[in-house]
């Protein structure tokens, strides 16, 4: 998230401590919580980076339900998991842009980025895999491909699901099941949820604070699944739980554990 939306999220996640159902008591050990780029900044096992396998390790360590993570091709096809298109945010690289360098040239300069394949193999089954598409396969046609090949082993909607901001970056998969879309909105509820429902596609993601209990309630009618972040207090998780949300996402799952 940028600075101006953590701070407005972090700013929610205050105010609606106090809505209903936020005093429900509920056990984050037993709900499907999605650790938002893995268990990254402060936490007892130092400071981690989002998107690495030391963010995904502590996941299982801590027990969490599952992972979103983002995917990126590099320039010679590979696909690494990384969410910004350059590396300048977390590694001070701004010079490596993803889709003009090779894979072993972004690895050599910054091995902790994982390759799509380490992190399917070495958790996939362990946690559920929420995957991030964030390029149109209309520009990188064989990636929807690449992908599938990855996951060939593992069960859609089981074992992972396919998000994107962009419902139509996943029209590209036409050997995995819409059942197993997410469509993830931003401020962009209304818009985004009437594509979900034209395409066929089966969840929607948003923001708890903009997602409203009349959408929620819509969607779930129409057979669709939900899901909510970033949360970040343990009143907020008791709150869209109340509210028939099927997954958490949160950016500080270490802390939403201790809270």
């Amino acid at each position: 998230m940028s600075r101006i939306t953590d701070a407005l999220n972090h700013l929610a996640n205050q105010l609606w401590s106090f809505a209903p159902g936020s005093r429900t008591p509920v056990d984050l050990q037993q709900i499907q919580l999605v650790a938002h780029r893995g268990a990254h900044g402060a936490t007892p096992a130092g400071q981690l980076i989002e998107n690495t396998l030391a963010a995904f390790d502590l996941c299982l360590e801590l027990g969490i339900w599952g992972i979103e993570l983002d995917v990126q091709p590099t320039q010679d096809g590979d696909l690494l998991v990384h969410h910004d298109p350059h590396c300048g945010r977390l590694f001070n690289r701004p010079d490596l842009v993803l889709s003009d360098t090779s894979s072993e040239q972004i690895r050599q300069a910054i091995p902790e980025i994982p390759r799509l394949a380490e992190v399917i193999e070495r958790y996939a089954g362990k946690l559920h895999l929420m995957i991030e598409i964030k390029t149109s396969w209309r520009q990188y046609p064989d990636l929807p491909q690449q992908v599938e090949a990855l996951l060939k082993d593992w069960q859609p909607m089981q074992d992972y699901h396919l998000l994107s901001l962009v419902p139509d970056h996943l029209e590209g998969f036409k050997h995995t099941p819409a059942s197993a879309f997410v469509d993830v909105a931003e401020f962009n509820s209304r818009e985004i949820i009437k594509e979900n429902l034209a395409l066929g596609h089966g969840a929607v993601a948003g923001s708890f604070a903009l997602l409203s209990t009349a959408q929620i309630h819509a969607l779930r009618q129409a057979g669709r699944r939900t899901g909510t972040g970033m949360v970040e207090k343990r009143a907020i998780a008791s709150r869209e739980i109340h509210r028939g949300v099927d997954w958490i996402f949160s950016d500080s799952v270490v802390s939403l554990l201790r809270d």
